[in-house]
């Protein structure tokens, strides 16, 4: 059973006195004790510590909540986090239903010292997204987190807002060149549509020109009936569709089921909510993970 943030919070007052022990985070991700003038800022999952970590450079302490390998969508804090929370400046989330745990860490006194940011603020989603929080899959919607990000640690550190500035310019044209690129290398394809594993890439889908179908719903976790996967399976055959999609961080076995089912190829296509603690230790980048979507993208489609 997950734990609740209620609970969450009063193991985090209680276990104050042992942070060091109770801690969960790795050290990699856990924010430093150390005396340091660098603003501390907690982010949720992947996606916005790699966008902070580059925005704040040497100038910023940035850790994540959700550890290395583990798929966010079901995930909460732990006493461990909550301890580290209490010690930074700032806490940066995804919002549009990514991180239902936040609101109770909003209303929460003792964490009134801390600027919460949501990163997707200053997207406009329209109704029939309004349940879908995959919006950093899309350049141009990571280009607005990036952006709101920026902001909330010049206002935190205002002697270092032109340092935030210049990197995030530079980040900014990076996503621009990426945005470019897929549009280029997408723009030429015989096939329009994919199956992935969950409906992660209905943003990016609009962006570029692909219709999505998906074994599962918004959450990977979501339950997939009988008639779901039948359903799918006529799909796959009346489209002619050869490759389908898994994701690295969810068992494959349903997707391994559907390729037996309708003699298609698999392909990783990640909805970049996590990355492996291999990738971590490789420091692999957002860019990176980006490319190698674009590649199996490619021979799904049959892009020339």
């Amino acid at each position: 059973m997950r734990r609740s943030i209620i609970v969450g919070l009063v193991a985090a007052t209680i276990l104050c006195g042992f942070a060091l022990v109770s801690r969960q985070i790795t050290p990699t991700q856990a924010q430093t004790d150390s005396n340091t003038n660098k603003i501390k800022v907690i982010t949720s999952f992947y996606p916005l510590y790699e966008f902070s970590k580059n925005i704040g450079g040497t100038r910023a302490e940035i850790s994540v909540f959700t550890p290395f390998g583990v798929e966010p969508h079901d995930w909460e804090p732990t006493a461990g986090n909550l301890i580290a929370l209490t010690k930074s400046n700032l806490f940066v989330y995804n919002g549009v239903g990514m991180e239902p745990f936040v609101n109770k860490l909003v209303d929460s006194q003792e964490y009134s010292h801390i600027m919460f940011v949501q990163a997707s603020s200053q997207i406009k989603i329209d109704e029939s997204s309004k349940a879908d929080p995959h919006v950093w899959l899309d350049p141009v919607f990571a280009k607005s987190e990036v952006n709101v990000i920026k902001s909330a640690m010049q206002k935190a550190d205002p002697a270092n807002a032109n340092y935030y500035e210049n990197n995030t310019n530079n980040y900014l044209q990076k996503l621009d060149e990426l945005d470019s690129k897929i549009k280029s290398e997408l723009s030429n394809c015989k096939k329009d549509k994919i199956v992935t594993f969950h409906n992660a890439f209905a943003y990016f889908g609009k962006r570029y020109g692909i219709k999505i179908n998906s074994l599962s719903g918004i959450a990977p976790e979501s339950e997939i009936t009988a008639n779901d996967l039948k359903n799918l399976i006529n799909y796959i055959k009346t489209e002619q569709i050869k490759v389908i999609f898994a994701e690295e961080l969810i068992d494959p076995k349903l997707a391994e089921v559907l390729a037996e089912e309708t003699g298609t190829k698999i392909l990783t296509l990640s909805p970049l909510e996590g990355i492996s603690k291999s990738e971590q230790a490789k420091n692999t980048s957002y860019f990176d993970k980006m490319q190698e979507n674009l590649a199996s993208l490619k021979e799904a489609l049959e892009c020339t």
